[in-house]
């Protein structure tokens, strides 16, 4: 299925230098008065888009090319769940270190055991167990460290993660040629140093020259399976996604973002899409306010319903979630085309949506203390065909189905200002495109706000 949308209008402000008559025929051009510095001719255009949409039922990976779509996945998953741990084991004077052991973990909610037995399986090394509320993966034994050192070497992990990898293999790689006994005090010596400067302990972040951040789509599904986040901002009843991690991890959500916008950019987006999604905040790489005080933090959002309901959800919908996460995704996709249709206006459908952020994320876990909610199949089919309250334009404006009246606050413009001389100029405001034109904002939104004919609705 191809799915059409535009995200925004475009006005064409065409800037004439020199002095004359214009007029206006009826396609949607409004005449300006003359007491804008330059006569000037807008035109109302309209643009649109399109994505295929596919979705794939194949749970399980059986080709050359899924098995290159698992590693990646599990390389992104181990960016944000994994760590690489160095035990030392004491003598009995517990002063003198005697061995060495290596140790790759994955600790996840018991919920999500079945994703770690499924990791074990595919590759075929580590032991899965249970502890408390806690389901622990972990490879301990030297093939099965040899196997994680090829699949980490072949798919280079993406996050600072990557530095403690580097140090876990080369102290491996060291003990593994040692004199027995670990009797060579130097070697004794360095491992410990690599040791001493890994995870909690890391200052430096700098990442080697020769190894790239490279994001794929099945590296990206792993990470947002960690360390994602689907849910609804309740006060405004706006879908949310989110990824939020330390503030060094800063360069790897840029890439994220840069990655996104080129992938949706090849979905259809024609030049001014493009310029709306990089000169803007619909897909924005923030620093919030650090939950910790020590640590600074930084998130990758996007909470523009257009670009999640008709661009990233199926992005991710042709890919297969392996954990919880995914029940999460297909709510979130639920409350996605809801929102994005104007079903939620309505005061029923509002409180199931409300009712249903209520039973994602922590509040499915089987460890959730408070009242547990859940949706009743009446109130799903609500939703799911739940009738649209807008309509939108092909010029991205959005209008009430009942009365035909412009829904403002849903208005997202680019502005293209053309002289006469060629010169072209884009802009993302009204502020900005007013100004070059030479008039007040107010005066140009009152020109822009043309109604559009009902056959160029969709």
């Amino acid at each position: 299925m191809w799915v059409k949308i535009p995200l925004y209008k475009v006005i064409f402000v065409n800037i004439h230098c020199s002095g004359g008559g214009f007029f206006c025929r009826n396609t949607g051009m409004t005449h300006l008065n003359s007491y804008f510095q330059n006569s000037c001719l807008l035109n109302l255009q309209k643009r649109d888009f399109s994505i295929k949409n596919t979705f794939n039922t194949q749970s399980h990976y059986k080709n050359t090319e899924d098995e290159e779509n698992f590693l990646q996945w599990f390389v992104g998953f181990s960016d944000a769940e994994s760590t690489f741990i160095i035990n030392p084991s004491m003598k009995k004077d517990k002063v003198t270190i005697s061995s060495f052991s290596f140790m790759f973990k994955i600790a996840l909610h018991k919920d999500d055991s079945g994703v770690l037995r499924y990791i074990s399986s595919k590759l075929g090394i580590g032991k899965v167990r249970l502890y408390k509320n806690e389901c622990i993966f972990n490879v301990a034994d030297k093939e099965g460290i040899k196997c994680l050192i090829s699949i980490f070497d072949k798919y280079n992990l993406n996050t600072t993660k990557y530095l403690d990898y580097l140090d876990f293999k080369k102290a491996f790689h060291l003990y593994l040629n040692r004199d027995k006994e670990l009797r060579a005090e130097s070697v004794k010596n360095e491992i410990l140093e690599l040791k001493n400067k890994m995870n909690t302990n890391r200052v430096n972040f700098d990442r080697p020259e020769n190894c790239k951040i490279i994001i794929t789509k099945s590296w990206l599904l792993g990470f947002i399976e960690g360390d994602g986040s689907f849910f609804v901002k309740r006060d405004i009843l706006t879908p949310v996604f989110c990824i939020e991690l330390t503030g060094v991890q800063l360069d790897v959500l840029l890439k994220i973002k840069e990655f996104l916008e080129n992938y949706f950019s090849g979905g259809g987006f024609d030049i001014y899409s493009l310029y709306k999604l990089k000169n803007s905040s619909i897909i924005a790489v923030t620093t919030p306010k650090a939950r910790n005080e020590n640590k600074s933090s930084v998130a990758i959002t996007v909470k523009n319903v257009k670009l999640l309901n008709n661009y990233f959800i199926p992005f991710l919908d042709d890919m297969t979630f392996l954990t919880k996460k995914g029940q999460d995704f297909q709510d979130f996709k639920t409350i996605c085309r809801v929102v994005h249709n104007g079903a939620y206006r309505k005061e029923e459908i509002k409180k199931i949506i409300l009712k249903l952020s209520y039973t994602m994320n922590n509040y499915r876990l089987s460890t959730n203390t408070t009242p547990s909610l859940s949706l009743s199949n009446e109130e799903r089919d609500k939703l799911n065909f739940a009738t649209p309250t807008v309509e939108y334009l092909y010029d991205g404006r959005v209008i009430d189905s009942s009365t035909g009246k412009l829904i403002h606050q849903q208005i997202s413009c680019v502005y293209d200002i053309r002289k006469l001389n060629g010169e072209v100029l884009i802009e993302n405001t009204l502020t900005k495109a007013a100004s070059i034109v030479g008039v007040y904002p107010d005066t140009l939104s009152k020109y822009l706000d043309v109604k559009v004919q009902s056959s160029e609705k969709h």
